[in-house]
């Protein structure tokens, strides 16, 4: 206990620090002991916005790893659509030098094959409309000697029985 002689020494500015130091000493007694004190909840609200934020964190990682899936997808059919864009071409463009070489290239069809390949062409395009609609733009249309790329020609063109 402190005596009496030294109490009466003690200024108000003294009073003052010594109710600091002993508050300070239970509060730490306290907070050392496992003991908390949240009059304003002020620990249960930064617990709930960390919460919200990983959330969101996690949310927006697994996006940006759909997204990079999605972009690796995308090349790889692109890269197949291209490949098969390729090989069509070579093989039309032989198709072709092989249609205008043929030795019967110019003899003309019977009109009866004509009509049976016309009725084929049309049931084809019954069973597949969308195989069927019209070109934007027809490169036949510019040169001579490239294979229409029109649907369904009215008669069949003079290539060979």
């Amino acid at each position: 206990m402190i005596p009496r002689e030294a109490l009466r020494l003690l200024s108000p500015f003294g009073w003052v620090v010594a109710v600091v130091a002993i508050v300070s000493a239970v509060v730490l007694l306290g907070r050392g002991a496992g003991l908390r004190w949240d009059p304003f909840g002020l620990g249960a609200r930064r617990l709930e916005q960390a919460e919200q934020q990983a959330s969101v964190a996690t949310a927006e990682a697994r996006a940006r790893s759909l997204e990079a899936e999605a972009v690796v997808e995308q090349a790889r059919r692109l890269e197949q659509q291209h490949q098969q864009a390729v090989d069509l071409a070579r093989v039309t463009a032989v198709a072709g030098a092989a249609a205008r070489t043929a030795h019967d290239s110019r003899t003309p069809l019977d009109p009866a094959r004509v009509d049976r390949i016309g009725a084929h062409d049309r049931e084809l395009c019954r069973l597949a409309p969308t195989l069927c609609v019209a070109p934007k733009a027809d490169p036949a249309a510019s040169d001579p000697f490239a294979l229409s790329a029109g649907p369904v020609a009215g008669r069949a063109d003079n290539l060979g029985s």
